[in-house]
C-alpha cells in the first residue's frame, strides 16, 4: 500500500522511515537482513527515489541500518555496525539469504507475484477496466501521473507508459495544460459496451439460477410434478372463487330488494344514496 501522504502531515520520507523502523523493531526485518532496493521501496510506497534515499539516510543516522557499496542496505546487528574492513570483506561474499517482504504487516504494498506482465501494462489494464465499467465516464478527467504513482505505487515513467498505451488504444486523449480525459466512445464501441454488459448480466443471472437449482436439491421431474399439482389447485380454487363471487353478488341483490321495500337503510347508506342523487343532478345540469 502507498503511504497516507494526504492524511499524514509529516514529510513522506519520515513516513517511509517510520514504516521501516517499525518493521525492524517488530522483528519483521531481522538483523543482517537486506532491505528492498531503493527502486522496490519507491514502488511499494509510491514515492520518489530521492524520498527513499532520505528515509534510508534517516535510519542510518539512527544506527538502525548500514549500507554495503554495490549491494544495498542491511539491518544492523544488535552488537553494532560492521567496521569498514568488515564491509569490504562482506562485499566479496555471497549475498545473504533474502526471504522477501511480502508478508510485512505495517504499511507494505502487497506485490502480486502471479502477474508476469510489466507494471505499466497492469496499470493500463486497471484504468481500462474503470473506463469500461463506467467508473471513468466519457469526458472524465483521469488522475495525474503523480496521482497514479501514489495510487498504484509505481514510478512516473510507468504511469506515463500506461497512459501512452491507453492513448494508442484510443481510449483517452490529452489536452495541453489541462490533463488527460476519457474519450467519447464511437457508436460501434457503445454497441460493444452494451453488448458486453448484456452478456455479463446474462452470465450473472445464469450463475444465480444455477445456485438456486443447486440449493433446491430437486430434480427437474420433481419440480415439474410440483408445478402440475399447483396448477390443479389453482384451477380448483379459481372455480370456487368464481362460484363464491356469484353467490355473494346474488345475495347482495336480494338484500337490496328487501331494503328498497322496507326502507331499512343505515344512516351511512342513506347518506351515500343522497350523495349519489346529488351527483347525478349536478351531472345532468352540466350536460344542459
Amino acid at each position: 500500500m502507498t503511504l497516507p501522504l494526504d492524511q499524514d502531515p509529516r514529510p513522506p520520507y519520515v513516513q517511509a522511515a517510520d514504516v521501516l523502523r517499525a518493521a525492524i523493531r517488530d522483528g519483521e526485518l531481522r538483523p543482517g537482513e537486506r532491505l528492498p532496493s531503493a527502486r522496490e521501496l519507491q514502488r511499494r510506497f509510491g514515492i520518489a527515489s530521492s524520498t527513499v534515499q532520505n528515509a534510508l539516510r534517516l535510519l542510518k543516522e539512527e544506527g538502525l541500518i548500514y549500507s554495503v557499496l554495490g549491494r544495498g542496505s542491511y539491518v544492523r546487528a544488535h552488537d553494532g555496525e560492521p567496521e569498514p574492513e568488515e564491509e569490504e570483506a562482506a562485499a566479496s561474499e555471497s549475498d545473504p539469504a533474502y526471504v522477501g517482504l511480502g508478508d510485512l504487516r505495517r504499511g507494505w504494498q502487497v506485490v502480486p507475484t502471479d502477474d508476469p506482465r510489466p507494471p505499466y501494462v497492469q496499470t493500463a489494464d486497471a484504468l481500462r477496466k474503470q473506463i469500461q465499467d463506467g467508473r471513468l465516464a466519457p469526458g472524465a478527467k483521469l488522475p495525474s501521473a503523480r496521482e497514479l504513482q501514489e495510487q498504484f505505487g509505481i514510478a512516473n515513467s510507468t504511469a506515463q507508459n500506461a497512459l501512452r498505451l491507453l492513448k494508442d488504444e484510443g481510449l483517452i486523449y490529452s489536452v495541453q495544460g489541462r490533463g488527460v480525459f476519457v474519450r467519447q466512445l464511437s457508436p460501434h464501441d457503445q454497441f460493444l459496451k452494451r453488448y458486453h454488459e448484456m452478456l455479463d448480466k446474462s452470465a450473472a443471472q445464469r450463475r444465480a439460477d444455477e445456485e438456486a437449482v443447486r440449493l433446491s436439491g430437486k430434480t427437474d421431474d420433481e419440480v415439474a410434478a410440483e408445478l402440475e399439482a399447483a396448477e390443479e389447485r389453482f384451477a380448483k380454487a379459481s372455480v370456487e372463487f368464481e362460484a363464491a363471487t356469484a353467490h355473494r353478488d346474488a345475495m347482495r341483490a336480494v338484500m337490496e330488494q328487501r331494503k328498497r321495500l322496507s326502507g331499512n337503510y343505515t344512516p351511512e347508506e342513506k347518506a351515500a344514496k343522497a350523495q349519489l342523487l346529488r351527483d347525478r343532478l349536478t351531472e345532468g345540469r352540466r350536460r344542459r
